[in-house]
């Protein structure tokens, strides 16, 4: 008796109890935090919009960037993660979510902006710099599209989650249809900005340089030869030696060409690096060596003719002697640049390393070779100059 009394007792309160926790709300603190959301993402907003890319200031502030927008993202998932049924809407609920929205249409649209700058800036910026630009836009723009996805998300979490749909019928419409346009919005400033950012790169396989630095060396060669060819009268040597000079001066161009379509390759592009590319950079290398044979052999020569030769016509073969071994060095200096800028694109120099640093330590060599032989002519000429008081 007893015992049924106490359950009468108790059946009123365990439905007035489980009425209370049909009818309050779990999370009362919800559009507190939803507030709190739309002040980090303004935070965000405002990182973005102080954002001036330099050659000297790309990825540093982006990376910075990126990390508060992860940030964002991993506040977003928190709130998410802390809902539970049921819960209670209202107007200001809705115009925390309707805030956070717009703010995130606005971070979208700064990452536009960034994405429009970086490809404005690879036009002056180095390589290595547009890359990692390249890299921290996409990730930016990653993590804004996984936070229009989680926001969108909580969005129809929550209104699965509350009680009260039907009394705020019209306020949830309006902000659906205010999140709609704004998801659509940022999904197209997140695609566009992926679309710059992905204008600025292609990989260029280093074998489409292959036949060019092969048609060099082999020039370089015939260059050589003809240079070694020459035999040297004491009343043409001007003559001839301004023909070589002239001569030396056009391979000079060919090489300078073939750097400058590098170069251009280097802005845009990243690179996958052959074996095949690393001989050919090593076997031009070798060749300035036989351009530094040919040069140690008119120093022996001209040595040998000086006696006999006239002053006008010493001094202007001296002129040529040191126009041209300037030319042969810059020649090699752009041969070693070439090189240096292939290496700098290449996306794969962990599995040519071994090549690599063999075709660097051969042109190292080689390059040596024909600066001491550059510098021994220069020193015969100018010395040559002096003593004849030319």
């Amino acid at each position: 008796m007893t015992s049924m009394l106490y359950r009468r007792l108790l059946a009123p309160l365990f439905v007035l109890g489980l009425l209370m926790a049909i009818t309050l709300p779990a999370r009362a603190d919800l559009t507190a935090d939803l507030v709190t959301l739309n002040t980090e993402a303004t935070a965000l907003k405002s990182q973005l919009e102080g954002i001036s890319l330099t050659p000297d200031s790309v990825c540093g502030p982006l990376v910075e960037a990126n990390q508060a927008a992860r940030d964002l993202v991993n506040s977003i998932t928190a709130v998410d993660e802390s809902l539970a049924a049921p819960l209670t809407v209202d107007a200001a609920t809705m115009d925390a979510f309707d805030q956070l929205f717009v703010t995130g249409l606005g971070i979208a649209n700064e990452a536009l902006r960034l994405s429009v700058d970086l490809q404005t800036l690879s036009a002056t910026a180095d390589a290595i710099t547009i890359k990692d630009g390249i890299t921290a836009m996409l990730q930016l723009s990653d993590d804004i599209g996984t936070m229009a996805d989680r926001i969108g998300a909580m969005s129809d979490k929550i209104l699965v989650m509350a009680d009260n749909i039907g009394l705020m019928a019209d306020r949830i419409i309006a902000t659906q249809q205010l999140q709609n346009q704004n998801v659509a919005l940022t999904t197209q400033s997140i695609l566009q900005t992926q679309t710059n950012a992905l204008t600025l790169v292609s990989v260029v396989e280093s074998a489409s340089y292959d036949w060019d630095i092969a048609s060099l060396t082999a020039e370089g060669m015939l260059l050589a030869g003809r240079m070694g060819a020459v035999m040297f009268h004491p009343w043409t040597m001007d003559d001839q030696m301004a023909a070589v000079a002239a001569d030396v001066r056009t391979f000079l161009d060919e090489v300078k060409a073939l750097e400058a379509v590098i170069n251009a390759d280097a802005a845009a592009s990243t690179m996958n690096v052959s074996a095949t590319t690393l001989i050919e950079l090593g076997n031009l290398s070798l060749m300035l060596e036989s351009l530094a044979t040919a040069i140690n052999g008119y120093v022996i020569a001209i040595g040998g003719l000086a006696a006999v030769t006239s002053d006008p016509t010493l001094y202007d073969s001296m002129q040529s002697m040191l126009t041209l071994s300037s030319d042969i060095g810059v020649m090699s200096n752009r041969i070693l640049e070439m090189a240096d800028q292939i290496l700098v694109m290449a996306d794969n120099i962990g599995l040519q390393a071994d090549q690599i640093l063999a075709t660097q330590a051969a042109m190292n060599i080689n390059i040596q070779t024909t600066q001491a032989a550059i510098l021994g002519a220069q020193e015969f000429a100018i010395n040559l100059i002096a003593a004849r008081d030319l």
